[in-house]
């Protein structure tokens, strides 16, 4: 199972609400300098540039998205220091500032070099409802990102909370709507997931969705399901009871890694399955925490 990825202060917080576990989290603020640099570097130009080349198969059982966007949901794109341009897939859940998008940790966290060097995100911003270039909500810039303690440790659990800024003078729940966030769910069955994959069939500039059963993974605390989604899709939301009308469901996991195969007739990458994590108390917590800043 791989990663689906395609200068700032650090800080641990406790969880703040009562009720909720406390979970040493590890929160990256970035300054009003690094956000205004940020939305400077990521040019329309180069968003369409950072998913160009691609050695993974075009999907499959993964289709095109034809329907209004699903609300909330977008490209994350972010620097790799020391590394390259990178992106995810994000998607902004109701909270208390309405400035929180759920994703995936290693996507703010990507780990660490050969050389145990550190790998930073740098320069991120969120673009929900990103289209082939088109930014129809804005740009919003990332003010600070919050991860577990034990992901930075342990890769586990693999997701993370980013807040960001206003643009145009809007939070971004109410410029780009919202989806539900479930914690502790017990069962998954039929979900929609979405995502930005880098394949060659749509070079993380179209949105693509499978519409799957989802089941327990044989690791107790992960999802599984064969949607095959490439690279860039990681952080991408499995939504529950999704409604495709109104674009609205219940987020109860996200992408995290996937497997890969060769495809022996092109010696294509191709991806054969995705996992998530159940969103248990630190999940929680990090939201809890996020929707406070």
């Amino acid at each position: 199972m791989v990663a689906l990825a395609a200068a700032t202060a650090l800080v641990l917080a406790p969880a703040a609400q009562a009720g909720t576990p406390a979970v040493d989290t590890v929160v990256t603020d970035y300054s009003t300098a690094e956000r205004a640099a940020a939305l400077e570097y990521w040019t329309p130009e180069r968003m369409r540039q950072v998913g160009v080349e691609s050695s993974e198969r075009a999907e499959v059982i993964a289709q095109p998205w034809r329907g209004t966007p699903p609300q909330g949901t977008g490209r994350l794109f972010f620097v790799e220091n020391p590394g390259q341009d990178a992106w995810c897939t994000a998607t902004a859940v109701h909270s208390g500032n309405k400035d929180v998008v759920v994703t995936a940790g290693h996507c703010v966290w990507p780990g660490f070099t050969r050389e145990g060097v550190q790998i930073k995100s740098e320069k991120m911003v969120f673009v929900p409802g990103y289209d082939n270039g088109a930014r129809p909500e804005g740009v919003f810039a990332a003010r600070a990102t919050l991860v577990a303690k034990s992901y930075t440790e342990k890769s586990s659990p693999d997701v993370a909370m980013v807040v960001f800024d206003q643009s145009g003078g809007k939070h971004l729940a109410d410029a780009a709507g919202a989806q539900d966030i479930a914690f502790d769910r017990t069962t998954a069955g039929r979900s929609a997931l979405f995502g930005y994959p880098g394949s060659k069939g749509a070079h993380g500039e179209s949105l693509r969705w499978c519409d799957i059963e989802v089941t327990q993974d044989s690791i107790p605390d992960r999802w599984h399901t064969p949607c095959d989604m490439a690279g860039g899709s990681s952080g991408g939301p499995w939504l529950a009871d999704f409604d495709q009308a109104t674009g609205h469901g219940t987020i109860y996991s996200v992408t995290s890694k996937g497997a890969l195969d060769l495809d022996p007739t092109t010696n294509e990458v191709v991806t054969t399955e995705l996992v998530g994590p159940k969103l248990d108390g630190v999940a929680r917590s990090l939201y809890e925490q996020a929707g406070q800043r």
